[in-house]
C-alpha cells in the first residue's frame, strides 16, 4: 500500500515503468495506472500531476511516488477460485470465493493451500448441516460438542458488545455464522480480493498460516500469510492444515489469542485437528498449537 496525501492505493504490480493499482467499480475489478492527481511535496499538495507541463519540483514528487510504488510491487499474483458448498439452511451464498495468490508458491504448494481451504469449507458445511437438524436449526454439531468441553476463555469476538455469551455451543455457532458472512462478503466481491502471501518464518516445525485480528464484522477479506516451508512438511497432514487455516480465519472473524489451552481460538481448531475426538493426556496441546501463528 502507498499513501499519497492521505489517499491510500493498493499497489499490486509494476510493469514497463508504470505502477498499477487495483480499482473496483460496478461490481468489477480493473487495473489503473498510477498517475496520482496529488503531489507528495508539501508546497504542491493540490497540484495536478496530469498536466502536460509540470515544474521540476512536481516531476520530482511524482518520480518519488513511483519509486516508492515499485518497491511495494515486487510480488506478482494470480487468481484462484474455490467453489462454495451449500449447507442446509443457508441462502444467498456465492458460487465461488476468490483469492489472489502469490506466484512464488510451487504448483504442489498451491494445491495444498487449496486442499486446506476445501477442508475448512467442509467443516463449515458439516457444522451447519448438523445444526440444521432436519429443519429445526437446534442441533449440536460435532465441532460445537467438542469445543464445548475444552474452551473457557476469550469467548467473545472483538465486535461483540452485548452481554456475556451463555455457553460455548453458542460461541461456536456464532463463529460459524460469522464465517458465513465472510464467505458471502468475499465471494460477492464487496472489497479488494483476499490475498495469500508467502511468509517464511524460518523454522519448519513452527508456524503455518498467519493473519491479523480485526474488530470489524463486515467486509473483512480472508487474507492470510502462509509459510511455504510448512507446506512441504510431511507432518502437516490435511487435518493439521485445516486447523491451522481455521485458526487464522478465526482471527479474521474477530477472535484473538493467546493460542494456548482453554482459549476458544485454540480449542476450536484443535478439535478439527483431532477429528472431534477427546484429548489424549499423552499428547500435549503443543503438538497442535505449534502449527498456529
Amino acid at each position: 500500500m502507498i499513501t499519497i496525501n492521505k489517499d491510500k492505493y493498493y499497489i499490486l504490480t509494476s510493469k514497463n515503468g508504470k505502477c498499477y493499482v487495483l480499482k473496483y467499480k460496478d461490481g468489477k475489478y480493473y487495473w489503473k495506472p498510477l498517475t496520482s492527481t496529488k503531489s507528495k511535496c508539501k508546497k504542491h499538495k493540490k497540484t495536478c500531476l496530469k498536466k502536460k507541463k509540470c515544474t521540476k519540483c512536481q516531476q520530482k514528487c511524482l518520480k518519488k511516488c513511483l519509486r516508492k510504488c515499485k518497491k511495494k510491487s515486487l510480488r506478482d499474483y494470480h487468481t484462484i477460485k474455490i467453489p462454495v458448498p451449500k449447507p442446509a439452511g443457508i441462502s444467498g451464498l456465492p458460487e465461488y470465493i476468490c483469492f489472489q495468490i502469490e506466484d512464488s508458491f510451487t504448483d504442489q504448494q498451491e494445491q495444498r493451500i487449496k486442499d486446506g481451504i476445501f477442508a475448512v469449507l467442509a467443516v463449515w458445511k458439516k457444522h451447519h448441516d448438523q445444526k440444521w437438524n432436519g429443519g429445526t436449526n437446534n442441533g449440536t454439531s460435532d465441532l460445537a460438542a467438542c469445543t464445548n468441553i475444552y474452551a473457557r476463555k476469550n469467548l467473545k469476538p472483538a465486535w461483540y458488545r452485548r452481554q456475556d455469551i451463555p455457553n460455548v455451543k453458542t460461541v461456536t455457532n456464532m463463529a460459524m455464522d460469522q464465517f458465513t458472512q465472510l464467505i458471502k462478503d468475499n465471494g460477492l466481491k464487496k472489497y479488494c480480493p483476499a490475498k495469500i502471501k508467502a511468509e517464511e518464518i524460518g523454522d519448519i516445525e513452527v508456524g503455518t498460516i498467519r493473519s491479523l485480528s480485526t474488530s470489524k464484522r463486515f467486509k473483512v477479506p480472508l487474507s492470510i500469510g502462509v509459510n511455504p516451508k510448512q507446506l512441504d512438511n510431511p507432518r502437516l497432514n490435511i487435518s493439521m492444515l485445516a486447523g491451522s487455516l481455521f485458526h487464522a480465519w478465526l482471527h479474521r472473524a474477530g477472535w484473538d489469542d493467546p493460542k494456548t489451552t482453554a482459549y476458544f481460538i485454540s480449542e476450536c481448531p484443535m478439535c478439527i485437528m483431532r477429528g472431534y475426538q477427546s484429548k489424549n493426556p499423552a499428547v500435549p496441546d503443543s503438538t497442535y498449537t505449534k502449527f498456529f501463528d
